[in-house]
């Protein structure tokens, strides 16, 4: 079975990664969604940990720290 587990929409982007190897070997997840009311993409990050407990952590980006971002990521892929 493939790990990640993403999903995206026009309003949502979404990834599940399980058994996560990098760091501590619990899921991880990624959610990043347009904001109903301001401009800004907001992202979630959750961490579950040894216990079974998700750690929600929230971050949100402006249309700049998007463009940035996009520049960054379209660097990075090579486009």
């Amino acid at each position: 079975m493939n790990q990640h587990q993403t999903t995206s929409s026009p309003s949502w982007f979404h990834s599940h990664y399980r058994g996560e190897d990098r760091d501590d070997g619990c899921a991880n997840e990624l959610s990043v969604y347009r904001d109903p009311v301001e401009p800004r993409l907001d992202l979630l990050v959750t961490n579950v940990d040894f216990a079974g407990v998700g750690h929600d952590n929230t971050y949100s980006l402006t249309r700049e720290d998007a463009a940035r971002l996009r520049d960054f990521l379209s660097d990075w892929l090579g486009e």
